[in-house]
């Protein structure tokens, strides 16, 4: 078994919902749910973020909390460098890199990930989640995944993937190299549109957790 932690990055500032990751979610948070799925599948789970009250709720919910530089915690900052900012302080070989906005995904399809992670083949470096995309797709006025001169059926489209940021994990020197948590040569790991979901906004917000609570 590899040496995986979790890791959470969780800045305070939310632009479309304030205090979205610690904001009431089906009578808890969005954070306190995801160190809850995370602890049920690797032994410690870091969050980081330039707020004490998120890091406050990450101690008493069992995660080790781990300030972050503010510079760091702005939307002038690249997310590329926030990504081996936050990673730095994680004394761990390999990185469980969850996101908040997507507690719909099921402990068993975390557990999969890792799972799968532990018994890469030599071809793959990380494990990714990903959604398919069979849509019609254009761009610049043309057709980008089918000739629309002999439109297709939409099972018959090419099977493209969306990267479903729930979980992607990879080797802490790889994050560090690429400063990004999404590699060349993932694993996929295939989500339904439920398990998918990210919140972004209200709407969102409001619909993940009716699907949390019934």
């Amino acid at each position: 078994m590899k040496d995986i932690a979790g890791l959470i990055a969780c800045r305070g500032g939310s632009v479309r919902i304030p205090n979205k990751n610690i904001k009431n979610f089906g009578g808890s948070s969005l954070l306190e749910i995801k160190i809850k799925q995370l602890l049920q599948v690797v032994p410690q789970v870091y969050v980081n973020s330039d707020s004490e009250s998120i890091l406050e709720i990450a101690d008493k919910s069992g995660a080790i909390p781990v300030l972050r530089d503010s510079k760091y915690a702005t939307s002038e900052v690249s997310i590329n460098e926030v990504y081996a900012e936050v990673t730095k302080p994680v004394p761990h070989e390999h990185i469980l890199f969850a996101h908040v906005t997507s507690p719909l995904i099921k402990i068993s399809t975390i557990q999969h990930c890792i799972d799968q992670y532990n018994n890469l083949s030599v071809k793959f470096d990380s494990v990714c989640t990903v959604q398919l995309l069979k849509k019609f797709i254009w761009y610049k006025g043309k057709s980008v995944n089918y000739d629309s001169n002999k439109m297709p059926r939409s099972q018959d489209l090419p099977n493209y993937h969306m990267i479903a940021f729930a979980i992607n994990i990879l080797p802490k020197e790889l994050l560090l190299n690429l400063k990004n948590i999404v590699t060349n040569n993932y694993f996929p790991i295939e989500l339904d549109e439920i398990e998918a979901m990210d919140i972004d906004d209200k709407v969102e917000f409001e619909l993940a957790e009716y699907l949390y609570t019934k």
